[in-house]
């Protein structure tokens, strides 16, 4: 699917494509924010390719010890804006972070 230059620009900026290109299954990205219904459980956003190898955004907690993703759909800049207000929505900022990649 082609994106707009802005969307490519962002993800460009966070590095997603060009981890993903190197073979992760996911790329854990932006600011780490502890769930306010969960404490001590932390949420971050997630970039990850689904069956039909399609580029998909959501979140992902590490409440068992590793980033597993909670929900996700279809990349879109309209996507990622939903999932960043929604980390801010249910979760209270813990640090900024570099993206990291999980296989």
């Amino acid at each position: 699917m082609q994106h707009s230059v802005k969307s490519e620009r962002l993800l460009k900026q966070l590095g997603v494509l060009e981890a993903l290109a190197s073979g992760p299954r996911l790329v854990v990205v932006g600011p780490t924010y502890e769930l306010r219904d969960d404490p001590g459980i932390r949420a971050r956003m997630v970039f990850l390719r689904d069956d039909e190898r399609r580029l998909c955004v959501g979140y992902a907690s590490d409440d068992a010890g590793d980033w597993a993703v909670v929900e996700h759909e279809p990349y879109s800049l309209r996507a990622f804006g939903y999932y960043e207000r929604r980390l801010k929505r249910i979760g209270d900022f813990v640090e900024s972070a570099p993206a990291e990649t999980r296989r």
